[in-house]
C-alpha cells in the first residue's frame, strides 16, 4: 500500500511507501524497486533462467503481474542483443507451452508470485501429490524451460512495482485453472499470513528443499544404475 504513516525508509532517510512485515523493514520507492529486482535477478541466476540466444515468452493471460514481469525482463535484458523478450497473448485453454513454441520461444516466463507458488506447494501436499508442486527439468518433461522470477515476491509488492512504473492494468480477467482445493488453500494461507507473514516464504523454501532432495536422490539412482549396467 502506498504510504507508511510517515515512516522513514530503513535503508535511507527518504519517506517509506511500503512495510515488509516478513523482514521488518520500511522501504522507499528506490529501495523497494531495488529489493524486488534483486530478488528476481537472484531467482533467475540460481536457476540458470536465462541463456545466450534465448527468446523468452511472457504469456499474457490478463494478470496485471504479467505486465510487470514483461517490463522487468525488458529492463534486465535491454542491452543484450542476443536475447529477445516477447509478450504473447494466451489463447483460451491452449497450454502456454504450445503458444510459446508456436512463437519460436526457447523459454517461458510466468508471473507467479509468492502466494501462487506457496499455495501450489501446499495444495499438492494436501492432495497427496507432492511431486506435482516440484519443478522438473526440461529434459525430464520434454517441455520448454520455465522461469518464475517473482516466485519469492509477494503480490502486493508486484502491484506496487507496477504502480511505480505506471504500468497499465489489463481489462481482461486473468485466466485461472478451475482448482477448488488450490483456491481454498490460497485463501487459507492468505488469512494465516496476516498474523504469520513469514509462512508463505517458509512453505516455498520447504518446497525448494524437497525438490532439491528429490533431484539429488534421482541423480544418485541414475548413477548407480549406470554403474550396474556397466559391470554386467
Amino acid at each position: 500500500m502506498i504510504g507508511s504513516d510517515g515512516m522513514q525508509c530503513s535503508k535511507c532517510r527518504q519517506e517509506a511507501i511500503h512495510y515488509q512485515p516478513y523482514s521488518g523493514q520500511y522501504l522507499c520507492v528506490e529501495h523497494l524497486v531495488a529489493d524486488i529486482e534483486t530478488k528476481a535477478k537472484r531467482t533467475i541466476r540460481q536457476r540458470k533462467g536465462i541463456c545466450p540466444g534465448d527468446h523468452i515468452a511472457v504469456i499474457l493471460s490478463g494478470d496485471p503481474a504479467e505486465n510487470a514481469l514483461l517490463f522487468f525482463l525488458h529492463k534486465l535484458t535491454g542491452k543484450r542483443k542476443d536475447i529477445r523478450v516477447s509478450g504473447i497473448p494466451g489463447r483460451g485453454h491452449e497450454s502456454p507451452i504450445s503458444v510459446a513454441e508456436r512463437a519460436g520461444a526457447t523459454r517461458i516466463a510466468l508471473a507467479t508470485t509468492l502466494e501462487d507458488c506457496s499455495a501450489a506447494i501446499l495444495a499438492g501436499i494436501l492432495r497427496g501429490e507432492p511431486m506435482t508442486c516440484f519443478c522438473k527439468r526440461p529434459e525430464e518433461t520434454g517441455a520448454l524451460p520455465v522461469i518464475a522470477p517473482f516466485c519469492h515476491i509477494p503480490s502486493c509488492e508486484i502491484a506496487l512495482y507496477s504502480h511505480i512504473h505506471g504500468l497499465e492494468k489489463s481489462g481482461v480477467p486473468a485466466a485461472r485453472e478451475d482448482d477448488s482445493l488450490y483456491a481454498d488453500v490460497k485463501n487459507l494461507l492468505e488469512a494465516y499470513a496476516q498474523h504469520h507473514p513469514a509462512a508463505p516464504h517458509a512453505i516455498l523454501n520447504l518446497g525448494e528443499m524437497l525438490s532439491a532432495a528429490v533431484r539429488e536422490t534421482d541423480a544418485g539412482q541414475n548413477k548407480h544404475r549406470t554403474v550396474d549396467e556397466g559391470t554386467r
